[in-house]
């Protein structure tokens, strides 16, 4: 069974959450992307355990592809 939420921060120490978590805002940084509340949110839930990795990971690449989206949009 898959789970969005974990139960216990144990299951993912709170150094490697902190390690992903600046390895996500450097990416951000890499592609021009300033995170909105949002893009924070999802950041502050996988630090303090209530998301795994892969899902903070796929909501991020969501709300990029998002700011693309409507950049492009804006942009015609």
């Amino acid at each position: 069974m898959t789970s969005e939420r974990i139960d216990s921060p144990s299951v993912d120490p709170v150094a490697e959450r902190r390690e992903a978590m600046t390895e996500i805002l450097a990416s951000w940084d890499l592609e021009g992307a300033m995170p909105d509340v949002t893009g924070m949110k999802v950041v502050r839930e996988y630090v303090v355990g209530w998301l795994e990795l892969p899902l903070a990971l796929r909501k991020v690449s969501e709300r990029a592809e998002q700011f693309r989206s409507e950049e492009t949009h804006s942009a015609q």
